[in-house]
C-alpha cells in the first residue's frame, strides 16, 4: 500500500477526528437547504437549491481527496481542514442570501476554499509524481472563478443561476476530463493512490449525517405541529422511510466499494462515479425530509400532482441514485430496485388523487419492499450481513 504524503505511515483506513469535526458543518448546511425549500417552494428555489447542493458537495468531495493523501494528525493539515470548515460555514450562513446581496461573500468563500486547499496540496506534493494534480486544479479553479464572480455581479436571480450553473459545469467537467492543461496534459491514473476503505467510510458517514439531519428536522417540525393523529401518522411515515433508506444503503449499497476502489485499474474514476451517485442519494434523503415536512404541514390536504412530486420524489431519487451507483461502479443491475422505481412512476398519476399521507405511505412501502428484497437476496447468497462495516464477503467471492 502506498505511503501517505506528509509523513503518514500508510494510507488511511479510518476517518480522523478532524474529518468528523469537519462534517458537522454540513448538518447545518443540509438544514438550511431543506428549510429554504419548505419555506418557499418554486422552480427558481429548486434551481437555487441544486446550485447550493452541488457547490457544497464539491467542497466535501475534494476535501476528502485531500485528506486521503495528507496526514490529518499534523497540526498544519488540521488547520487547513478547519479553515475549509469555516469557509463552508460562511457559505451555509449565506443560503439563500447568496442570490441576494451576499453573492460575492458566497463566491469568495467557495473559491477561497478550493484555491487554498489546492495550493496546500501543491506544496505537500512538491517533488512527488503527483505534483501536477493540484497545479492543474489551480488553473481550472481560476478559470471557473471568473464565471463565479460574473454570476455574483449579475442582476437577477435567473441570470445568477445560469452563470453559477455554468461555473459548476466547469468544476465538475474538469474532474471528468482529467483537468487538461497545456504542457501538463491530463491527469493519469498512476498519479492517484487512493485508500478505498477510507473513502468508502467517508461516504457512509455522510449518508448517516444526511439521514440524521432529516430525522432532526422532521422531529423538530413535528414538535411544532398540533401532534394530532394525522401529524403523528405523517411523522411515523417519514421516520419509517428514513429507517429503510438507511437499511437499503448499509445492507446493500456500500458492499465491496472499498475493495472495488483498491482493485481498480483507475481508482480515481471509480471514486468519481461513487461520488456523483452518492450525491444523487444524498439529494434523495434531503428530499425525503422535505416531503415529510410537507406532509406534516398538510397531512390530509388537497389532492394534487404537486403533493405526489414533493413527497414521492425523495425515495425515488434515492433509489435512482442507488441503481446508477450499482450499474456505474459494479456493473450490475438490481432488478427489484428498477421494478420499484418503474412501479412508482406508473402509480404516480393514480397517487395524485390521494391525500399527502397516502402518497407518503406509497413511498415508504416502496423503499420497504426494496429493503426486504435486498435482505432476501443477500441471505440467499451470503447467509448474513454486517451492516456496520458494510462488508459483503460472500458476494465478493461470487464476483
Amino acid at each position: 500500500m502506498a505511503r501517505k504524503v506528509a509523513a503518514g505511515p500508510v494510507d488511511p483506513v479510518r476517518s480522523s477526528a478532524v474529518e468528523l469535526f469537519f462534517d458537522l458543518v454540513f448538518i447545518f448546511t443540509l438544514g438550511r437547504l431543506s428549510a429554504t425549500l419548505v419555506e418557499g417552494p418554486s422552480l427558481l428555489a429548486d434551481a437555487q437549491a441544486v446550485i447550493f447542493l452541488l457547490a457544497f458537495w464539491w467542497i466535501w468531495y475534494n476535501t476528502n481527496l485531500a485528506t486521503d493523501s495528507l496526514d490529518c494528525e499534523r497540526p498544519t493539515v488540521q488547520i487547513l481542514i478547519i479553515c475549509v470548515m469555516l469557509g463552508s460555514l460562511l457559505m451555509s450562513i449565506n443560503v439563500p442570501d447568496a442570490f441576494g446581496d451576499q453573492g460575492f461573500v458566497f463566491v469568495s468563500a467557495y473559491l477561497g476554499i478550493h484555491l487554498g486547499r489546492t495550493l496546500v496540496m501543491a506544496l505537500y506534493l512538491h517533488g512527488t509524481p503527483a505534483w501536477r494534480r493540484p497545479v492543474r486544479g489551480i488553473v481550472w479553479y481560476l478559470i471557473s472563478g471568473t464565471v463565479w464572480f460574473a454570476g455574483a455581479a449579475s442582476d437577477g436571480d435567473e441570470a445568477r443561476v445560469l452563470w453559477w450553473a455554468f461555473a459548476l459545469a466547469i468544476d465538475y467537467s474538469g474532474s471528468v476530463l482529467g483537468w487538461p492543461v497545456p504542457w501538463l496534459g491530463r491527469a493519469r491514473s498512476d498519479e492517484w493512490h487512493l485508500s478505498g476503505e477510507h473513502l468508502a467510510e467517508r461516504y457512509r458517514q455522510f449518508i448517516i449525517l444526511a439521514l440524521g439531519e432529516t430525522i432532526l428536522a422532521t422531529g423538530n417540525f413535528y414538535r411544532l405541529s398540533a401532534r394530532d393523529l394525522a401529524d403523528t401518522t405523517a411523522f411515523l411515515i417519514t421516520f419509517w422511510t428514513v429507517v429503510f433508506l438507511w437499511w437499503t444503503y448499509f445492507y446493500r449499497t456500500t458492499s465491496s466499494l472499498a475493495a472495488k476502489i483498491d482493485g481498480a485499474v483507475d481508482p480515481y474514476r471509480i471514486n468519481l462515479r461513487a461520488s456523483y451517485t452518492h450525491l444523487v442519494m444524498v439529494a434523495g434523503i434531503l428530499l425525503t425530509g422535505i416531503g415529510g415536512e410537507l406532509m406534516l404541514k398538510e397531512p390530509t390536504g388537497q389532492r394534487s400532482a404537486g403533493n405526489v412530486v414533493a413527497i414521492l420524489i425523495g425515495p425515488l431519487t434515492f433509489l435512482v441514485g442507488r441503481m446508477i451507483f450499482e450499474i456505474w461502479v459494479f456493473g450490475r443491475l438490481t432488478r427489484h430496485c428498477l421494478a420499484a422505481v418503474v412501479a412508482c412512476l406508473i402509480l404516480s398519476p393514480v397517487a395524485a388523487r390521494f391525500p399527502p399521507l397516502a402518497v407518503g405511505l406509497l413511498g415508504a412501502a416502496t423503499i420497504t419492499i426494496v429493503a426486504v428484497f435486498d435482505l432476501t437476496h443477500r441471505s440467499r447468497i451470503a447467509g448474513g450481513v454486517n451492516p456496520v462495516s458494510g462488508e459483503d464477503v460472500a458476494l465478493r467471492r461470487t464476483r
